[in-house]
């Protein structure tokens, strides 16, 4: 497969012809990279040298020249942070998403810190912080309440069947019971309970119609239907829309301003199972929120409680790629240098991650394109990142 790093250069000047994303030399593909430390530009994040946090550059370099000759494909960018400071920051040109594509490869374009980036599922992660604020905050009693607490209009029409039982916490499990076939079909697929919610008049009437497949927490079944529920939880508890409650509850604090919500058509309704698109130094922030137990450079804007209840092993997702799984936040143990490092992370198709190692007190963020073939975030972390360390 041909790689982003192997591109020609008349593919970048093209790029930079028609998208113009023209970047400084150092952000764009470099096969001459030597590391440098991250800019400070104004956005909250101090940034230092990998050396000065105890990571050897060299690995660094060593992961860039390997993406430059096409060892990975698709990695758009590459964020690590540690002790609270940004070490290392690079990017590379590559396919956006399109939903049209055979490979979901849509326009060719050079990536930089100031290009937003889907990220998919990985929204999920952002939206269990939202429940989590609007339960700090008491708009919410808390996660065991029934999701019917929140939807007197649909308490009549199906509250029952089982459905009864459905609390805030079995959607943030991702443990409803509701029959879902989002992972059993194509994305894309008209067949697709995700697709046919995504175009639905009324999407929480099409996803609280759905048949029960299990006891409400019983077991693990995927379901990105549940998770824009409870979005439609804090728009009817708060009297404030997702984007507005994010605005001046999460991304406002977090000095995050680049960013965009996907609305759902017909229904008007937030996509808050994914699509959300921002920065990967944002993402990154977002990561940082919770290694630091809910503060952001000082300010408290998610409590530690939430934190801590929302990175606990719930439920067994029955995956190979994960240990475990809390509140819309995957946990993964990985290997290296002969120990276990422990993470949780935000995941969004494609290889959108977000790896926060509490133990390492370090932040790793990818974005990329990676929809038919294997992720290989994992792979570059145990190779390439975790070995570097020498503290």
């Amino acid at each position: 497969m041909r790689t982003a790093g192997s591109c020609a250069p008349l593919l970048l000047s093209l790029a930079l012809l028609f998208f113009g994303c023209g970047v400084p030399p150092s952000e764009a593909d470099d096969p001459d990279y030597s590391y440098t430390e991250p800019v400070e530009v104004g956005d909250g994040w101090q940034t230092g040298a990998l050396s000065s946090v105890g990571m050897d550059q060299g690995r660094f370099e060593a992961l860039v020249r390997d993406i430059q000759d096409g060892d990975y494909s698709e990695i758009h960018s590459i964020i690590v942070a540690r002790n609270n400071r940004l070490v290392f920051e690079k990017y590379w040109s590559g396919h956006d998403f399109g939903p049209s594509s055979p490979d979901y490869h849509g326009r060719y374009v050079t990536f930089d810190r100031r290009t937003r980036h889907n990220t998919h599922s990985a929204t999920k992660s952002i939206t269990s912080a939202l429940m989590g604020i609007a339960i700090d905050k008491g708009f919410i009693q808390d996660e065991t309440g029934s999701i019917f607490d929140y939807l007197p209009d649909s308490y009549n029409v199906w509250n029952n069947q089982g459905r009864e039982g459905i609390t805030i916490e079995h959607c943030l499990m991702m443990a409803s019971g509701l029959d879902w076939n989002e992972w059993d079909t194509q994305t894309t697929s008209s067949d697709s309970d995700m697709m046919r919610f995504n175009q639905s008049q009324d999407p929480i009437a099409y996803l609280l119609s759905k048949s029960m497949r299990t006891v409400p927490g019983a077991s693990f079944y995927y379901n990105g239907g549940t998770v824009d529920l409870l979005g439609a939880l804090i728009v009817q508890a708060t009297n404030q829309g997702v984007p507005a409650f994010s605005s001046a509850h999460l991304f406002g604090p977090l000095g995050i301003t680049n960013y965009n919500w996907v609305t759902l058509q017909p229904s008007g309704l937030t996509a808050c199972h994914g699509d959300i698109h921002m920065t990967p130094r944002d993402m990154a922030k977002f990561g940082q929120l919770f290694l630091n137990g809910g503060e952001w450079n000082g300010d408290r804007i998610l409590s530690g409680e939430w934190v801590e209840r929302s990175t606990q092993n719930r439920i067994n997702p029955g995956v190979n790629w994960a240990n475990g799984y809390g509140y819309l936040w995957w946990l993964r143990n990985l290997q290296a240098n002969g120990m276990t490092y422990p993470s949780f992370k935000a995941i969004g198709w494609g290889g959108q991650e977000i790896f926060v190692f509490e133990d390492l007190d370090m932040v790793v963020v990818f974005t990329g394109a990676n929809y038919v073939i294997p992720v290989p975030c994992d792979e570059i972390v145990q190779r390439y990142v975790l070995p570097s360390m020498t503290d």
